[in-house]
């Protein structure tokens, strides 16, 4: 389904119940995503100071390139089963909410790439004062890379496991109209050796890809008038990885530790039921230990906007650009830049359906690498009671390279039943 037959079935579908959707009730200045629902909405299972949410999502998915291959695609039926928790304090000062999640994919015809992946996080706030208050997050998760990650073989035999453990410490103050927030940030990353198929048997060791990273960031913002903000934030990032020694391509050895930072400014903004924002636009620099290996730098941006355009469609834009790992042959990291546009609608109170497209580009450094990646997608949900909704959506996405054998066409059918108490 072409980009612009879908937008057009989004705005036919909305004309149509046109009539019906304005005698609705409905929150301007929230997202149709956003917005409570009361007669739609889970009421959950209080426990104490806390509601505990659970559900479980049953899914069927359609692909048309499981591998993402350039040539000879292979089609495949994948099912899933996601089951969750969600728990969330209701005091009137602190926070304190635990999330757990476990989704389990089993295929019709290439049961080698079953997999299960969870994580599981805390999070909460501590409000010292009324200007004053401290947020932390710990969590943890394992995870498989996407068949079409140029850090992941094309002859794997298996879809790559990962693991991951993160925590984070922000402390935000107001003096006045001046707000200050340092924080920290640490995120350790693990990846499983991957068994190779046939001709070229054997196993990918992965210890090389090991790193742990570590980012102290500080951010002040000033606000100019109530719905306007001005911003500046600097970031420095250590990187360093367990097995530091690589071999890159031509003999040499490296080392792939690195430290970098990023400078950003911007502007947040909040204009009720109008739209609200935050946009900033930066340099960023990542130096590598190794002479063998050049440092990345560039211009970075980050943010996102969501235009309320009615009571019931919200339109949002986000992007970001930014420097990335990776263990490619003779490169080490690349500049990341992403762009998305999606759409929301509601036709009714319990009948939702969007659109979106969205666009990405890798450029890797020390290598002629340049990845292009475009997608779209459409989907609906219908929200049958507060216990039960089911959704539907099909997605497009293309890559396009200047490396061999790289370029790829996906197409993907889903359907999901939720189920949430």
């Amino acid at each position: 389904m072409s980009r612009l037959l879908k937008s057009g079935l989004v705005l036919g579908l909305g004309c149509v119940m046109a009539t019906a959707a304005a005698a609705q009730e409905a929150q301007r200045g929230v997202g149709v995503m956003d917005r409570e629902r009361p007669d739609y909405d889970p009421i959950g299972i209080r426990a104490g100071g806390f509601i505990i949410y659970p559900a479980v999502t049953g899914s069927v998915e359609f692909t048309d390139n499981l591998f993402n291959a350039p040539t000879n695609e292979e089609d495949d039926t994948v099912f899933a089963v996601t089951p969750e928790v969600v728990i969330e304090s209701q005091w009137s000062r602190h926070a304190l909410n635990f999330e757990a999640a476990m989704t389990s994919n089993f295929h019709s015809n290439n049961d080698s790439d079953d997999v299960t992946d969870y994580n599981f996080g805390v999070d909460g706030r501590i409000d010292v004062t009324r200007d004053t208050f401290a947020e932390a997050a710990v969590g943890y998760a394992v995870a498989h890379e996407d068949r079409g990650s140029p850090d992941l073989p094309s002859a794997a035999a298996e879809p790559g496991e990962f693991e991951e453990f993160f925590a984070n410490v922000f402390l935000t103050h107001r003096f006045n109209r001046l707000t200050l927030r340092p924080g920290f940030e640490y995120i350790d990353t693990d990846y499983d050796d991957v068994p190779l198929r046939p001709p070229a048997g054997g196993v990918v060791n992965n210890d090389d890809r090991d790193r742990d990273e570590k980012v102290g960031s500080l951010r002040a913002s000033y606000e100019v008038s109530p719905a306007f903000s001005v911003f500046g934030e600097g970031r420095y990032r250590e990187i360093k990885y367990d097995n530091f020694d690589d071999n890159l391509g031509g003999g040499g050895v490296a080392r792939r530790d690195s430290d970098g930072f990023d400078a950003l400014a911007g502007t947040s903004f909040d204009l009720g039921s109008l739209a609200r924002g935050e946009i900033g636009v930066g340099y960023t620099e990542q130096d590598y230990d190794s002479a063998l290996i050049p440092s990345v730098e560039g211009f970075i941006y980050e943010g996102g906007v969501e235009w309320f355009v009615t009571e019931l469609t919200t339109v949002n834009l986000s992007g970001a650009r930014s420097v990335e790992e990776t263990t490619i042959n003779n490169s080490a990291g690349y500049l990341s830049s992403s762009v998305a546009l999606g759409v929301d609608h509601e036709l009714r109170r319990n009948i939702l359906v969007g659109a979106d497209v969205n666009y990405s580009n890798s450029d890797y450094e020390g290598i002629n690498r340049d990845d292009d990646v475009i997608g779209f997608g459409v989907d609906g949900t219908y929200l049958v009671n507060r216990n039960f909704s089911v959704s539907l959506g099909y997605d497009f996405e293309s890559r396009e390279s200047n490396a061999a054998a790289s370029d790829y066409d996906t197409n993907s059918v889903l359907l999901s039943l939720r189920a949430a108490l």
